[in-house]
């Protein structure tokens, strides 16, 4: 094996970013980073010069990238671009060097940014309107649900470049001599934000929006310390007997919980003050040590400025060290990377042979007969659980991987057991809608791993794959004798990808945690909050999507060069860089010591020279959020208001007797920007997502009969979106199928595994 790393997969890869777009210029820059030759051409708009987090995003994207140079440039296998660079650009490209290229073209609701600050001013708005913003609330002292958020860097951009690269690379896995033109896929920018809150759709279905309701929240959550905060999360009650034992004064609720949840909601402000009391005696990183120590799930909460400088990112090259000219480094992308050695020649067709024992059966297919999908053949062995890891294969799936999801037997997965239930009860393991809507277009097979044939199966699947997913604690997955080294031994091209906490290295390697904590750590509750003091908490652990996105890219990658150089490789993907990943701006101010202070400092007078927002409540009980595109438009708030100054509380006070109807008559009639922050009910009846057809009925057999609705696929190729083809599986439903069909097990050998309990 060569040395972990972050090494290059796409060596050969022609690409052109053709757009000023910031979804365009980060999806550039990953397929870059990657090794592929991007060549970025654009219109003229270029970002600010000194330390604006504009300055700074444009040195991170543009560090691998090349410039145009159409006279000797050699034909691109992909296009990258929007419509509105492809009209203003597009007839300045010879048609030789696109003959053969695929277009990934990203969408969106709104016109074209025509700078850096639209760009800003359109990546909130998207916020707002996904259901995301309603969810992200800052917290008071008391542990009320606060304000709305809205993220002050681009991550709806960020996030839509991920999935066009992503994209991007799926589609040149497909078999190229099945004689098709070459494609357009195309990703909204909308439709990728309002497909992550999952579990809130479902909820609103079901009659409850989380996030309405007012009152305290459950003890924990964001602490002081000793010199700062940190982000107390058990989720398990044994995680929550050990934290009340280790605080002290607690064994009467350590004794009580496992058999009374209801004990935090009852007894919450008691224990809370207790929690309390005990972390001001310590700092975040003690607080976290201890906790951890007893594999409680406990992260500090840390300032961008605080996230550069921890010891454990520097220890796995997160953060580039090339300071020069006044320049503080970068960020690398979120994984590091143990590539195997080619043992045999590549294969003469770069794109692959699948197994010949794979049966219709299991073959997935588009659910529109017209629409051929671009990684159909692509085999996935999925062994994660819990959302990052699934949302991951949900995604490739979703574009025609084949995916089978190894639930361990006995124990079905924790995301089952997740509310909401259709017809509001847990009555199965298949009723759980957010576990539905996250599992669609797999097949589950249920193996005991900690039996030798459990193992042997799952070494069996491997052979004949070329992917396995796994998203459980570094470590674990080894002691079941299903690790990288004992895998790829079965397959020397198998791309084996670990998402985890921390990653596989590092000092926090050990550390667990869910996506709330990664939230923390990655510095992303200052980079979204309104005076960059209060911090906001999420109410879904949101770093799990953003991970399983950046996984997915990963898997896409890696495959390709397995395919290419003939050798697999180990992908550890850790979920805090990858929320640091798009909470870039901040970070990269504070590599270049350009920012102490995050966040739209809105609590008194507005922010001078840069758009920023302010969230207002309304008559109705509605959120709106009033965008600034420059410094004077806080005076034609006031003035459009009848405020008496343009002071937060002014304008707040003004907007109060307004609903909101009239709130936003009253801004677009003084040409000033607003919208509504949308709940996830609002956001199943939003006009954009309506026409486009997004929501979906839940196909899954035990959750169809309660007319669910789940976001559908974000691929549209060709024109037509790749529709879901089969709903999630019921718990180990397709077991016997793969043992016999695809695996050639005998009936009677099937049998006896399922009488000896090996599976199930």
């Amino acid at each position: 094996m060569q040395s972990t790393s972050r090494a290059e997969s796409l060596e050969g890869l022609r690409i052109l970013a053709l757009g000023t777009g910031v979804a365009i210029r980060f999806a550039a820059s990953w397929l870059a980073e990657s090794g592929a030759h991007v060549v970025a051409f654009r219109p003229d708009w270029q970002a600010p010069e000194g330390g604006s987090p504009e300055a700074a995003f444009e040195r991170q994207v543009s560090r691998t990238c090349h410039a145009a140079n159409f006279d000797q440039d050699a034909p691109y296998d992909i296009l990258i671009t929007d419509s509105a660079a492809l009209e203003e650009l597009g007839s300045r490209i010879p048609a030789r060097l696109l003959a053969g290229a695929t277009t990934i073209e990203v969408t969106s609701p709104l016109p074209a940014a025509k700078s850096f600050d639209e760009a800003l001013l359109a990546d909130m708005t998207l916020w707002a309107r996904s259901g995301l913003g309603y969810l992200t609330r800052e917290l008071d002292d008391d542990w009320q649900l606060g304000t709305p958020c809205l993220p002050l860097n681009r991550q709806p951009s960020i996030l839509a470049g991920i999935a066009a690269a992503t994209a991007a690379v799926g589609s040149v896995l497909e078999d190229r001599d099945a004689g098709r033109a070459p494609r357009h896929i195309s990703i909204d920018q909308l439709e990728l934000l309002a497909l992550m809150p999952m579990q809130p759709v479902a909820f609103a279905q079901l009659g409850r929006i989380m996030g309405k309701e007012r009152g305290p929240a459950r003890p924990g959550g964001t602490v002081p310390s000793a010199n700062g905060m940190a982000f107390i999360g058990p989720v398990e009650p044994a995680h929550w007997a050990k934290l009340l034992r280790l605080v002290g004064g607690l064994d009467w609720a350590a004794d009580q919980i496992e058999g009374n949840p209801r004990l935090l909601r009852d007894a919450g402000n008691e224990i809370q003050l207790r929690i309390r009391d005990w972390a001001r005696e310590l700092t975040s990183e003690e607080i976290s040590h201890l906790c951890q120590a007893e594999h409680i799930p406990v992260a500090p909460v840390y300032r961008p400025d605080q996230v550069v400088r921890d010891t454990h990112l520097a220890a796995r090259g997160f953060f580039r060290n090339d300071r020069k000219e006044g320049q503080g480094g970068g960020l690398n992308l979120p994984w590091l990377t143990t590539l195997g050695e080619s043992s045999h020649e590549p294969s003469a067709n770069p794109d692959g042979e699948h197994d010949p024992r794979l049966s219709e059966f299991v073959r997935p297919r588009a659910a529109n007969p017209d629409i051929e999908l671009p990684l159909a053949g692509l085999r996935i062995l999925d062994l994660s659980w819990a959302w990052a890891g699934p949302f991951a294969t949900t995604l490739l799936a979703d574009l025609g991987a084949e995916v089978i999801n190894v639930e361990w037997h006995p124990r079905a997965s924790n995301i089952r057991r997740n509310p909401p239930f259709a017809g509001n009860r847990h009555q199965s393991n298949n009723t759980a809608a957010w576990w539905s809507a996250n599992q669609r277009g797999k097949f589950s097979i249920g193996v005991d791993l900690k039996t030798p044939e459990g193992k042997q199966i799952v070494r069996d699947l491997a052979a004949c794959s070329d992917v396995v997913v796994e998203n459980f604690s570094p470590g674990v997955v080894d002691r079941l004798g299903v690790g990288f080294q004992d895998l790829i031994d079965c397959n020397p091209r198998l791309v084996y990808v670990s998402l985890s906490a921390f990653g596989q290295t590092g000092p926090r390697s050990h550390y667990i945690g869910y996506g709330t904590h990664f939230y923390a750590a990655a510095g992303a509750g200052y980079a979204t909050s309104q005076d960059g003091r209060t911090l906001s908490q999420m109410f879904i652990p949101y770093p799990d999507p953003v991970s399983g996105l950046a996984g997915a890219f990963a898997i896409a990658a890696y495959v390709r060069n397995a395919r290419v150089a003939g050798r697999g490789a180990h992908v550890d993907v850790s979920e805090v860089e990858a929320m640091a990943s798009i909470t870039l701006e901040p970070l990269l101010q504070a590599l270049e010591e350009t920012r102490t202070q995050y966040g739209s400092d809105r609590a008194s007078t507005p922010v001078t020279n840069s758009p920023r927002y302010l969230v207002v409540t309304t008559a109705d009980e509605r959120f709106v959020v009033l965008l600034a595109r420059t410094e004077d438009d806080w005076s034609a708030f006031q003035n459009a208001l009848d405020a008496s100054s343009t002071t937060a509380e002014s304008i707040r006070t003004a907007a109060q007797p307004l609903d909101a109807p009239q709130l936003l008559d009253r801004v677009a009639a003084a040409n000033l920007l607003a919208t509504p922050i949308q709940d996830s009910g609002d956001a199943l009846k939003d006009p954009y997502l309506v026409a486009r057809d997004f929501w979906v009925p839940d196909e899954s057999p035990e959750v169809a009969p309660a007319a669910i609705c789940m976001g559908g696929s974000i691929w549209h190729i060709d024109g037509q979106r790749a529709l879901i083809w089969r709903g999630a599986p019921q718990l180990f439903s397709d077991t016997r199928a793969v043992l016999e069909r695809l695996l050639g097990y005998t009936p009677a050998a099937i049998d006896t595994l399922f009488t000896g309990g090996m599976v199930e």
